[in-house]
C-alpha cells in the first residue's frame, strides 16, 4: 500500500524547507545562456576551441544565512552523542594547541568547544568566547566553573564584528556557526585583522557534496565550492583539508600571503581541463554518478569542484546526466584519483546510459533553468524514499514537456501516490522559476491536485491556475 504524502512533506517542512508556498524563488540572474564550455569525454578527453570568455561562473542566487541557534537550546550543544558525531579531540589535535597560545572560538555556544581549547592552551593562554547572545555566555560560563576551568574570557560580539584584539590571534575556530553570518564579509575582514601574522583560522561546516550532512537543515549546509567563493576573495588561503570528520568538513585557512605554509589551489573542473591543470584519464557513467579518474599535472596540491547543475551530454537515445549537488575532489598527492560526481537523469523518457557511453561536460550556466532546480533541490531536505523520484520528474518537466499519463508510468513504483509526486515536483519546479503551467500535463490538474493529501501544496497549486 503506498503512503500518504502528508508525513514526507511535514519531514521536509520540520527540517525548515517547506514549499515557500505563495512566493516564487527569485532567480534574477546574471549569466548569458548562450556562453558557455563543454569538453567531450569518453574513455579519452578531447577538447575544442577554448575561448577566454568561456567560464564557467554560475551566478546562483546569494546564500541566505540559516537562522542562528537560541540560547535556549544550548542543552543540544552538549548532548552526549555530540562527542561520537563531532570528534572534539581529533579536531582539535589538527590545529596543534600548546601552552600559551591565544585562540578565539567565535560562535562559542556553551562552550562545547571553547572549554577544551581553554584546557589545552593552560595554563598561560587565553581562549576568547565569542557569541552575540549573553545569556549563551552565561551559560557557557557556569560549564567552565563547574569544570574549574580558567583562562576563557567572554566576548559579546556583534552581527559584523567579533570584538577581539588586533593581530593577537593564533587561532580562530567556527563550528558549524559560519553558515548564519549575516554579513559575513565584515566578519572576515574583522577575523584578518584579529590574526597574528602566522595565525589561522580552523572552519567546520557540515558537508553538502557527499550526503554525509542531509541530517542537518540545508541552510545549516555548506559545500567546499560554496566556502571558497566566499573566503578566498575575502584574503585567505586554504591550506589544509581534512575529512576524516563523519559529517564535517575541516578547513584551515590562513592570511593570503602569508608565506608560512604551502597553498591548495582550488580549480573548476573544467577550468582545470582546459587549462591543463588536471588529465582525465580514465571515465564512465555509473547508477546516478558520473565517475572520472583525475590526475594532476602540476606539483601542487589542489581541490577541484564542479557546481550543482553541471551537464552531462550523452549520444542520442540515452538520457543526459546532470549533478545535483555541487562536488569537490582533493588532488593532494601526485597518481590518480577517482571522483563520484552524484547525479540525476533528465529525460525521463529515455533509458539511462550505460557505463562506456561517451559524454560532454558542459557548464552548468549553459542550462539556467535546469541549473536553478537542481539548486533548489541541494538546499533541501527531502525524505529519502522520495527524493529522487521527485527530482526526476522535476528534471523531465524543466528540460521537456511531458504528459501526465507519461510521467505517471514512470513513477508508478513510487512508495507514494502517482498525483503526490507529480504536484511534489510542479510546486518546487515553479519554486525554481519554471513555468509549469505552460508545460502539458498542467491541462490534466483535475487529475491529480484533487487527489493532494496535503492541503498547503493543494492550495498552492491551484492558485497558480
Amino acid at each position: 500500500m503506498k503512503t500518504s504524502i502528508s508525513p514526507y512533506l511535514r519531514t521536509a517542512l520540520f527540517l525548515g524547507v517547506g514549499l515557500n508556498l505563495g512566493v516564487g524563488l527569485d532567480f534574477s540572474v546574471g549569466p548569458n545562456p548562450d556562453v558557455g564550455s563543454s569538453l567531450a569525454v569518453g574513455l579519452s578527453l578531447s577538447l575544442g576551441p577554448s575561448p577566454a570568455s568561456a567560464q564557467q561562473t554560475v551566478e546562483l542566487p546569494a546564500r541566505v544565512p540559516a537562522q542562528f541557534m537560541s540560547y535556549q537550546g544550548a542543552g543540544w550543544l552538549e548532548r552526549p552523542e555530540r562527542a561520537a558525531e563531532e570528534m572534539p579531540d581529533a579536531m582539535l589535535a589538527v590545529m596543534g594547541l600548546e601552552d600559551g597560545d591565544v585562540v578565539a572560538d567565535i560562535g562559542a555556544g556553551s562552550g562545547f568547544f571553547t572549554r577544551r581549547m581553554a584546557t589545552l592552551v593552560a595554563p598561560t593562554g587565553t581562549a576568547y568566547a565569542v557569541d552575540i547572545q549573553p545569556e549563551m555566555l552565561e551559560i557557557l560560563q557556569g560549564h567552565a566553573e563547574e569544570e574549574g576551568i580558567t583562562g576563557i574570557v567572554p566576548v559579546l560580539s556583534e552581527f559584523d564584528d567579533p570584538k577581539l584584539p588586533a593581530g593577537e590571534i593564533d587561532w580562530i575556530l567556527l563550528v558549524d556557526v559560519y553558515h548564519e553570518f549575516g554579513n559575513h564579509e565584515a566578519m572576515l575582514a574583522k577575523m584578518l585583522e584579529a590574526l597574528k601574522p602566522d595565525g589561522r583560522v580552523a572552519l567546520l561546516e557540515y558537508r553538502v557534496e557527499d550526503g554525509s550532512g542531509d541530517h542537518i537543515k540545508g541552510d545549516h549546509r555548506m559545500s567546499l565550492r560554496q566556502v571558497l567563493s566566499e573566503w578566498v576573495p575575502a584574503g585567505f588561503d586554504l591550506v589544509e583539508l581534512h575529512e576524516f570528520l563523519p559529517s564535517q568538513h575541516l578547513f584551515v585557512f590562513q592570511k593570503r600571503g602569508a608565506g608560512v605554509r604551502d597553498v591548495i589551489a582550488n580549480y573548476d573542473l573544467l577550468d582545470a581541463i582546459r587549462d591543463g591543470h588536471i588529465e582525465v584519464t580514465v571515465s564512465d557513467l555509473g547508477d546516478e554518478t558520473v565517475n572520472l579518474t583525475l590526475t594532476k599535472t602540476r606539483a601542487e596540491p589542489m581541490v577541484i569542484t564542479t557546481p550543482v547543475g553541471t551537464y552531462f551530454e550523452t549520444p542520442a537515445g540515452t538520457s543526459d546526466l546532470i549533478a545535483r549537488r555541487d562536488g569537490v575532489v582533493a588532488l593532494l598527492e601526485d597518481g590518480p584519483q577517482i571522483w563520484m560526481v552524484q547525479a540525476r537523469n533528465v529525460q525521463g523518457d529515455l533509458p539511462g546510459p550505460s557505463a562506456q557511453t561517451s559524454f560532454e561536460i558542459q557548464s552548468a550556466d549553459d542550462r539556467i533553468g535546469m541549473r536553478n532546480v537542481m539548486w533548489m533541490y541541494q538546499g533541501l531536505n527531502l525524505h529519502p524514499l522520495i527524493e529522487s523520484v521527485v527530482q526526476q520528474i522535476s528534471m523531465w518537466i524543466a528540460s521537456g514537456d511531458p504528459s501526465y499519463d507519461e510521467m505517471a508510468g514512470l513513477v508508478s513504483d513510487a512508495p507514494i501516490p502517482v498525483e503526490e509526486v507529480v504536484g511534489l515536483a510542479a510546486a518546487y519546479t515553479y519554486n525554481s522559476g519554471i513555468d509549469v503551467t505552460q508545460k502539458r500535463f498542467w491541462g490534466d490538474l483535475d487529475r491529480f491536485v484533487p487527489a493532494l493529501t496535503d492541503p498547503g501544496l493543494q492550495r498552492f497549486l491551484e492558485s497558480l491556475n
